[in-house]
This record gives structure tokens, sequence and C-alpha cells, in this order.
């Protein structure tokens, strides 16, 4: 357990959003935790703008109460922890770069979540059964190569077949988002669909949202 973080509304390193504090790189909790070697090496250094907009949509698109979500590619874990302490019952918060959980486990203290568990896994290398009992998954700004765009529809494939309702992933626009999307369009096992989300806190930003459900 990390110790007890000060989250003061003077404190200029605390952004305060959506019920949540948010720990920005140059808190010093966070560096301390750069210093313990913690370096997070998949882009797992900070919280992507995209994960705001998820919320916002969550907010008005809830999944049931006593569901389970996954946090896809959840770095720092903002998404799973607003879910967690807002929506679900329970969070599982995936990533393939073990480095990121101190700084989950670090905002899930400050945050007061519970019920998040975490899994250190790739994106094709999820089971089936890593699916059982999740309602919805979601993921912001996780798919930034080219090579991740069939991957995650594979996923994507898997999760729904195990049960899963709905995939949520946010992007600011990067082509691989897109052919992810097409992807998903001409899966006749899939219904899919993209909206436009922006928001101005906590800065200004603009992502689109890929959300597919069973066909």
């Amino acid at each position: 357990m990390v110790q007890t973080v000060s989250a003061k509304k003077t404190d200029k390193h605390v952004v305060f959003t959506r019920g949540l504090k948010v720990l920005s790189p140059a808190h010093k909790e966070v560096k301390r935790l750069k210093k313990d070697a913690h370096l997070p090496s998949i882009h797992g250094d900070k919280v992507w703008n995209s994960s705001f907009l998820v919320m916002d949509y969550l907010a008005r698109n809830k999944p049931p109460k006593t569901s389970t979500m996954m946090d896809l590619g959840c770095g720092w874990g903002l998404l799973g922890i607003y879910a967690s302490n807002k929506l679900v019952k329970r969070v599982v918060a995936v990533d393939a770069d073990a480095d990121v959980f101190p700084y989950l486990a670090l905002h899930q203290e400050i945050n007061g979540a519970k019920n998040i568990d975490t899994l250190v896994r790739r994106f094709e290398k999820l089971k089936k059964s890593d699916f059982d009992g999740v309602h919805t998954i979601a993921g912001a700004d996780i798919c930034f190569w080219d090579a991740l765009a069939p991957v995650l529809h594979k996923m994507i494939k898997k999760a729904i077949k195990a049960g899963a309702k709905r995939v949520i992933i946010a992007d600011p626009g990067r082509d691989p988002f897109y052919e992810l999307v097409a992807m998903c369009e001409k899966d006749k096992a899939l219904a899919c669909k993209v909206v436009e989300k922006t928001t101005t806190k906590p800065k200004a930003a603009c992502a689109d949202l890929m959300i597919v459900t069973p066909a």
C-alpha cells in the first residue's frame, strides 16, 4: 500500500475532475514511483485525455450496477477507478506493462476505489475465460500502432463471443483506430457505431468512440 498522499485543491499537480483526483507526472508521489524504477514502457506514462471522454459516455450510458467492467490497456487506471466508484461492482484493469500498476494503486488509494483486480496481459493473450462475467470493456488511446488493429478486432470478437455486451474504444484520430473501425463495421458478428465526444475539462479534448455490441 502506498503512503497517504496529499491531494489538496491548492496543489497545482493535482487535477480534480469527474469526482476524481488525478496526479500529474510532476506530482512528488509520481516522481517517487519513477525513482523507484517503476518506469512504464508502453506509453503508460500519464493519463490520456480520451479516458475522460469514455467516462462521460459511460455516465450517460451506464452498465448494470452489479456488473464487471474491464479497463483495457488501463495505464494509470483512472477509467477503471471512475467505474469502480460510480458505475459497477467490480473492475478488471488489464495492461501489458506491469509497471503501470503502482501508478494505478496510487490513484486507487487517493480516490478510495475498491474492487479493482489487475491483470498483466497483452491484448492477443487475453483468453475467453478472462472475459467471464464482463459486461462492458472500455479502453482509451489503445490503438496507436498499425499492428494493433487486427489484434484488437480479434480480441473484440473473442470478448463478444464470451458474453461481453459492449466494447468501447476511444481515440483522438489515429489511422490504426479507423482501420479497426472498418474491420468491425465489416464483421457480420458485430454491430459497430462511432460517436464523437468533446470536452473542455480538465482541458480541451476531442475523440471518436467506437461502440461495438453483438450483431
